[in-house]
């Protein structure tokens, strides 16, 4: 193993996991929006609470992926 890359990968699984917490975190708040609620209308606030913690996954793996070749 190359000693560059044990010492970009504590950053990237610190970074990695702090994304993977706040985007677990974010979705059971998401999907408790979800939950039956009888005298309530339907509306969009779930799909979009989804739709941004998916985004924001993705961006942030984005943004790994081009710091894995900016170093």
């Amino acid at each position: 193993m190359q000693p560059d890359f044990s010492h970009l990968l504590l950053p990237v699984l610190i970074v990695g996991g702090a994304i993977a917490v706040i985007g677990a975190g974010l979705l059971i708040v998401a999907f408790r929006a979800f939950a039956p609620a009888s005298d309530r209308p339907r509306d969009l606030r779930p799909f979009i609470l989804i739709g941004a913690v998916l985004g924001f996954v993705m961006l942030a793996c984005a943004l790994l992926f081009a710091l894995s070749f900016i170093r």
